[in-house]
Order: structure tokens, then sequence, then C-alpha cells
């Protein structure tokens, strides 16, 4: 991996997805949260810094040689380990008519821990983590982060840290154990279902119910610069930051349902956009809300991941179209938000 300080590094895993919506199934998909939030950085990052989003890739003894090769195509700083005595990580993804996701493990997951990290010193200077995982686990990640740091000798200095919780612990049980953790927090970013859970609500459909759930949590945000940024589906996202507590709204790249497939990853894909984007412009909610909002657009267009091409010019292209001309197009239909 790169010898330069990552941007972002996520915690999650690789997974191999098998996808059942109503009327049809599909198996054998690329999947994972590790892989949409890194799928999300490497967006941003481009080819040229594609090496600064990092991870842990656990390659079983049945990973597809065609997962294997669209891995190592995003060229990322990915920590590919191999190992034949198990199978990869598998999931089961149950949708419904309303599109609400089910989720269960078909194998033994493989788990990333801080404590991986410590064969690759970079890391642990990563510029942003991305955790997905309980509150518990999650100021546990933040504190073996600092001690293990410590014992090596190297400084930490204040890496953002965004956490999604994961849906099976969105539950009024564990809204206050939420809450204390929040001030260790600079992107607190559940979807807004998981953060209606919270408190037994169900999942949000209008604005201002989504504007006052996100800002039920502000003030346990401590840390400089920090906010909500909750995903709200065909709204789009809404953000609400210590410095700016009047609700901000980024609607959906896509309108309406045209070129919508698969919504699996969408959300890890927003995040590790936003986290990275987040860092390289100095803690701009705003653009990180913008581009992390066109990432998850194009998350949505198949299922896996989009197709990465090179253009004539040598720039990126996703399913066939540059970033840039689709942040052009965004801004185009949302003067108010150039």
């Amino acid at each position: 991996m790169s010898a330069r300080l990552p941007y972002f590094t996520s915690l999650g895993m690789f997974i191999i997805d098998e996808i059942n919506f109503p009327d049809y199934k599909m198996d054998g998909i690329l999947g994972g949260g590790g892989t949409f939030a890194i799928l999300g950085s490497r967006i941003i990052l481009g080819s040229r810094d594609s090496d600064l989003c990092s991870w842990f890739v656990d390659i079983g003894n049945d990973c597809p040689r065609e997962i294997l090769k669209e891995l190592r195509i995003l060229n990322t700083g990915g920590i590919f380990r191999f190992d034949d005595t198990r199978k990869c990580t598998r999931g089961w993804n149950g949708y419904n008519q309303n599109q609400f996701r089910e989720f269960k493990y078909l194998t033994e997951k493989k788990r990333v821990t801080m404590a991986d990290l410590k064969q690759y010193p970079v890391m642990l200077q990563s510029k942003s983590f991305h955790f997905v995982c309980s509150p518990r686990r999650c100021i546990s990640l933040i504190e073996e982060l600092h001690e293990i740091s410590e014992d090596l000798g190297i400084v930490v200095s204040s890496p953002v840290i965004a956490w999604e919780p994961i849906p099976d612990c969105c539950s009024p049980r564990n809204l206050q154990e939420t809450l204390d953790i929040l001030g260790n927090i600079d992107i607190f970013t559940p979807n807004a279902a998981e953060a209606a859970m919270f408190y037994g609500e169900d999942e949000p459909v209008d604005k201002p119910n989504c504007e006052r759930i996100a800002s039920s949590f502000l003030k346990y945000m401590t840390k400089p610069d920090s906010g909500i940024v909750l995903r709200c589906g065909p709204l789009g996202c809404v953000v609400v930051t210590k410095n700016n507590p009047k609700p901000m709204w980024f609607p959906a790249y896509h309108k309406g349902e045209a070129k919508i497939i698969d919504p699996t990853g969408c959300g890890n894909t927003f995040v590790g956009a936003f986290a990275t984007e987040f860092v390289k412009s100095r803690k701009n909610f705003k653009l990180a809300a913008v581009k992390a909002t066109i990432a998850a657009g194009l998350c949505l267009e198949q299922h896996g991941l989009p197709k990465l091409t090179v253009g004539d010019n040598g720039e990126d292209l996703w399913n066939g179209e540059a970033f840039d001309t689709m942040l052009k197009k965004y801004y185009i239909e949302n003067p108010n938000l150039a």
C-alpha cells in the first residue's frame, strides 16, 4: 500500500451477496459495507490518488475470479488477505415491495478489527475512519485506535470518525448509549428509518419529520465541525451541523425510478464519498453532501459496483460517464447548491 497517509480507511467487510427481490434474485454479487464505502471514496479520489483509500479484503477459497478482477481494477490501497481454509463472507439481502432490506450472513463472517492495523501503521494515521457497528463497538474502536497508536509510538491527530449504526442496534434500548458516544463522532450518518427506530418511530417520509429526527441528535455532538447526515432515500439527504443547525437539503441524484436498479450498498457508498470529500475539502459539509449524493446515485444503477473504465483523456468513467460531468449536471438541476 502507499506510504502516503490515507484519506479514508474503512473497517467494513468485503462480502459476496445474494440479493432477493420480490420477483427475482441475483447471486454472486460483489458487496459488503467496506466494499461500497471504498467505492465511494475511490470515486472521489480519482485514479491518481486511488491508493489513498485503505481497507482489508479477506478472500476465501470460493472467490470467483471475476470478483477478484473487479476488486483489483479499482486499484485501491486495499490489503488482500487470502485464506484457503475458509469461504468468503457471504450475505443474504431480501427486499420487499417498499425496498425495506433484511440481511443475514450465510457463512461465518471475517470481522476487521483495529488490531489488524498494527501491521500497517500508515493506516492508523488515516485522515478519516469508517465504522459500521453498534455504539459499544464504535467507542471500543476509537479507544483501541489511540491505545494501539500510543503503543507503537504513532501520533494520531484527531481523525474524522464517520459512524453508521447497524440496524440491529437502532432501538430505544440503545438510544442513551448512542447519545453518550456522539461526542466522539464527527459524522453521524444513519438512514432515516434507522434514526427513527432509536425513538420507536416509523421511517419518516416527509422533510419536516426527517429534520426533526436529525436535529434531535445534534446537542450530543460536541466535537468541533461535527454534524448529522441523515440519508433519506428518494428525498435525498439532510445535513445538520454544530456550525449550522438549520437543516440543509440535498436532492437525490436520480429523479424517479428509471435508472434505479438495486439500492444495496448505496448508503455505504454515500458515507465513503462523504467522509473522503469532507477531509479533502477541509470539512465542507455542503460539498461533501453534493459529491456523496452523486456517488450514491451511481451505486443505484446496477447490481454490485458501477463499471469503471478509462476515457480518452485518461479520466475515470463510471458507467461511461465522468464524475465532473455528473457534478455539473447536478448543479444545473439544483442551482441553489452551486
